[in-house]
């Protein structure tokens, strides 16, 4: 009886490589840079959301959260250089009984007034700084007729 024998040591370090391969940079080979700067609604900071750069002529969106006002965009997920539609979403806590009912069609209260600002016109420019401060208006999301872009 013959065995064959195949030397783990080359195989675990070829999958291990192939592995690595795939972490870190987006890989997508776009000039990124990264983003920071402040957001407040009507010049109060907001405590918990989200900021997204939209390319005013279409192409790839980036964006991250922002916490106590802040935010910060590495630049494996930045922008790359260009114009941009800047718009900010604010979290809201939905009620207790709101998430026990998580698989319900309909929820058992009335969405959270939400606030959602923007856009704003920006630039992001190649080699930085892109260090933004945006003070959004407050709107009421709730007053919104059905059907009007955000």
């Amino acid at each position: 009886m013959t065995r064959r024998f195949f030397p783990a040591g080359p195989m675990a370090a070829a999958g291990l490589a192939l592995a690595l391969a795939g972490c870190g940079e987006t890989g997508d080979l776009l000039p990124r840079e990264p983003v920071s700067g402040k957001v407040t609604i009507e010049g109060q900071p907001l405590a918990k959301g989200s900021i997204l750069f939209r390319p005013a002529g279409g192409g790839t969106e980036a964006g991250g959260e922002v916490a106590e006002g802040a935010f910060e965009v590495a630049r494996a997920d930045g922008p790359p250089p260009g114009k941009y539609q800047v718009s900010v979403t604010e979290a809201v806590e939905r009620p207790e009984e709101d998430k026990l009912n998580n698989f319900s069609l309909q929820p058992k209260t009335k969405p959270s007034k939400t606030v959602i600002g923007g856009p704003i016109d920006a630039e992001v420019k190649a080699g930085g700084p892109n260090a933004f401060t945006f003070d959004f208006p407050k709107v009421d999301v709730s007053k919104r007729s059905k059907g009007q872009v955000r």
